[in-house]
This record gives C-alpha cells, structure tokens and sequence, in this order.
C-alpha cells in the first residue's frame, strides 16, 4: 500500500503533542502507567517522552507517596501567556464577521466590554438594500440594551452583573425581570434585542469565550425589525452560534 503522510511532518512531535493533551482539568496528574494506556504508546515509548518532556520544563514529576505522577510544566505556562497576549480578537474576528453578513445580507458588529459599557470595535455592512445605518465603530451602549450587550453581561460572573445592575437604577420588579431575562439569555446560548436602542430595529447576540470560559465579546446582527421575524430568527441565531463557536475555540475556549 502506498504511504501517503505528510513527509514534512515529525511524527515524534505529533507524539508529544498526544502526550500533552492527555492532561485536562479532570486529570491533571496522570502516572507513567496512565500515559501509555491512554496514549497508546509503548512504556517505553511513553517513559522516554516523559522524561525528555520533563527535562525541558514541558511536564514536571511529582510524588504521592511513593508513586511518580507527571504534571504540566511552568514552562507550558510561559509559552500559553505568550500566545494568549498575541491574540488579536479584532483580528481573529473579521472574517466570521464577513462570512456572517456575506450569509445573512444583514450588518453584523463586533462588541467588547470596558468600564461596564459595550463598545462597538468592528463591523462589516451586509448587502441587503435597506440598512438601518444606526450602529457604528466607536458606538458605546449601555450593557442592558442590544443584542451583543446583553450577550456579554448575561454571560458574566454574577457578582459583576449585579454590580453592574445596580447602575441601571431599576426597581426591585424591574430586577427580577431582568435577571430572568439575563438567565434566558444565557440559558438560550443568545440574545434578541428588539425596539431597544433605536425604533424599528432589532439585534441578535451570540458571548465570546476565551480559554478560561470567560465571556470577552460578542458578534451580533442587527438590522431593521422586519428582517427579525420568527420565521427568520432560527437561521440567524445559527449561523451567529457556528461563527461564535469557531471564533470562541481561536482564542482556546474548549466548549465547557
């Protein structure tokens, strides 16, 4: 039978990156034993990874009693801060935002948190022949309107929501229905936005993550309200959840 792999590829390095993604927040520490079950590999194999692995800082070796357990190194630390500091969401971000209005025909908008406010950091025009022309770079909204706003604060720490709620001066009804609505939201995977920050427009927004499970964005599509009905919503909640999805898994989220 003919070989067909990659002759560039370093099947050595494709086993040490086996090796390293065994170990998950589940299983931090895994022993020598773990490590050729798992991977597949020889003891032998295993053991010379690992021990190579550890003599560079990649994986460390510790004991619990008498039993040797590996564990990711400080150095992998080092490297993954490096990489987390070099991405450029904006960046990563430009092209779902395109493939978005190039589906959809709609506007679609990139937002970020700071200070408590929702900023608008990018956005690409869609095709269809009416726009609503109300969102723009540089647009800041209050986190409690829109749809990529409430994206983002349904998805935080509910300490910070609260904290944040508290500057929106709302009464104690007002509150449980907006809790509900933020819970709905998140539980949703989405947020609709309609009549909320300019009339006759709408907005759906999908949270970012980052490699923590930290919401750090979100994208949305807004556009005139009829271009919002329920026949339509299904699809754009789904090409806004796949985009959402991919982007998310850039920046290392692991789908928890």
């Amino acid at each position: 039978m003919e070989d067909t792999r990659d002759k560039s590829i370093i099947q050595s390095v494709e086993k040490v990156a086996v090796i390293l993604k065994l170990f998950t927040k589940k299983k931090p520490m895994l022993t020598l034993h773990d490590i050729h079950q798992i991977s597949g590999f020889s003891k032998t194999t295993a053991m010379r990874f690992c021990n190579t692995l550890t003599s560079i800082g990649y994986l460390e070796k510790v004991y619990i009693g008498q039993v040797p357990y590996y564990r990711l190194g400080i150095e992998l630390f080092t490297i993954g801060s490096m990489a987390i500091n070099a991405v450029n969401i904006p960046e990563r971000a430009k092209k779902h935002l395109q493939e978005i209005s190039n589906q959809l025909e709609d506007s679609s908008y990139l937002f970020i948190e700071r200070n408590n406010k929702a900023y608008c950091i990018d956005a690409v025009k869609g095709s269809y022949f009416i726009q609503d022309a109300t969102t723009n770079i540089g647009d800041v909204l209050p986190l409690n309107r829109g749809g990529a706003p409430l994206a983002i604060l349904a998805n935080m720490d509910t300490s910070r929501q609260y904290e944040i709620m508290e500057t929106f001066n709302l009464s104690n009804d007002e509150k449980k229905y907006f809790l509900n609505r933020l819970e709905l939201i998140k539980s949703n995977g989405y947020s609709f936005s309609s009549n909320e920050v300019n009339q006759s427009t709408a907005a759906v927004g999908v949270p970012i993550f980052n490699h923590e499970g930290i919401v750090v964005s979100a994208i949305s599509v807004g556009g005139i309200e009829m271009r919002f009905s329920n026949e339509r919503l299904p699809k754009i909640v789904e090409i806004l959840k796949e985009a959402a999805n991919k982007l998310s898994r850039e920046l290392g989220w692991n789908g928890q």
